[in-house]
């Protein structure tokens, strides 16, 4: 059979690989400044089969309102119908961030009306690393091939070190058992993998126990990319950091409208030593300076820092010197001096920047 497609010429293959780098690294760059707006969030991973009414439709549509309405963390989804539609649903019907990274497909519709923001990709695997990218928990309900291809890229990325250890929830104990049982009694006992890789992910339908999983999850700050070493690594570095500034990093700010004693000048300094080249001044404030290199990043820095007390909800002072300082004082206002809000913010703004 005779066809009008012509061998292409060595030429041509090196302008269609142009072409479709350029496509990758645009979805790459977009796809990270869209999910970097939102510091903290969930992403939920299922079916795009599962119909309304189904259990695990409403499951998961419950429970990413009681995410935004606990936590008020963003929910985040591959923005296809079924499982993702549900979660979407139940943030959006929360009035929480409902977020998609949609892809197009040849035979299911990946549109709906629950989204409050989302991007379209082209390419499944720049589309995957996306709703890998800073999530603090990744929820997976049943599925097909595509969910479990995206369960074990995550579990493989977790286990090899190459994102940080990032809770796993598996939704719906009778789809995942088998599963599970299959890693234990096969992969195990052959010697694939180490017995204590079956404990990278949770198996639960307890609502209250995912909750709870995730208030107590770290704040990522996304993956940093270590260029001696070529590991990622936590930008907050809370396992590196032992003692107090470990757990002040892994802590929220909580709303204080005064009422409550400041902390004395002992406390201040005990909380202070664990702290890095961070200042007390009068006992009312602590207060440090960061030096970039140009303005460009000294402002990408503030802007960091603006989210993230904004998601905190409370309130530093930032100041910028001569183009490309930044000077960040804080206190809690509504008591005339310092709590321990105040050392966990300057806690995660430290977290902000690479080591």
């Amino acid at each position: 059979m005779e066809t009008d497609n012509k061998p292409m010429t060595l030429a041509e293959i090196s302008e269609a690989a142009k072409r479709r780098v350029t496509l990758i690294s645009k979805e790459f760059s977009e796809g990270f400044e869209f999910v970097k707006n939102y510091p903290k969030s969930v992403t939920f991973f299922g079916s795009a089969r599962t119909k309304e009414g189904d259990e695990y439709y409403e499951k998961a549509r419950d429970l990413a309102k009681r995410i935004v309405d606990e936590t008020h963390y963003s929910v985040l989804t591959g923005g296809g119908p079924g499982v993702m539609e549900a979660a979407n649903r139940g943030a959006f019907e929360a009035g929480g961030n409902s977020l998609g990274l949609t892809i197009d497909l040849p035979k299911e519709a990946n549109h709906h009306q629950y989204f409050t923001n989302k991007i379209n990709f082209h390419y499944f695997f720049s589309r995957k690393v996306c709703l890998s990218f800073s999530a603090e928990t990744y929820i997976f309900f049943p599925g097909g091939f595509g969910t479990l291809d995206e369960f074990t890229e995550i579990i493989t990325l977790t286990h090899t070190k190459r994102i940080p250890k990032v809770p796993i929830v598996l939704v719906g104990e009778k789809h995942w058992k088998p599963l599970d049982e299959f890693f234990k009694n096969t992969l195990v006992k052959k010697g694939m993998i180490d017995e204590g890789d079956t404990s990278l992910y949770t198996i639960t339908d307890d609502e209250d126990e995912i909750l709870e999983i995730i208030k107590k999850a770290p704040i990522r700050a996304g993956v940093a990319y270590n260029e001696k070493s070529e590991e990622p690594e936590r930008r907050n570095h809370t396992e590196t950091n032992p003692g107090l500034l470990s757990e002040l990093s892994q802590k929220h700010c909580i709303p204080c409208e005064g009422g409550v004693e400041p902390f004395s000048p002992e406390k201040s300094s005990e909380y202070l030593r664990a702290m890095t080249e961070w200042q007390l001044e009068d006992n009312k404030e602590i207060k440090k300076d960061f030096e970039f290199k140009n303005f460009s990043e000294a402002m990408e820095f503030m802007n960091a820092v603006a989210y993230l007390a904004e998601e905190e909800g409370h309130h530093p002072d930032l100041k910028l010197h001569d183009y490309k300082k930044v000077g960040i004082k804080i206190s809690t206002h509504a008591i005339g001096g310092l709590s321990e809000n105040d050392f966990i913010l300057a806690a995660k703004i430290d977290g902000l920047i690479q080591k």
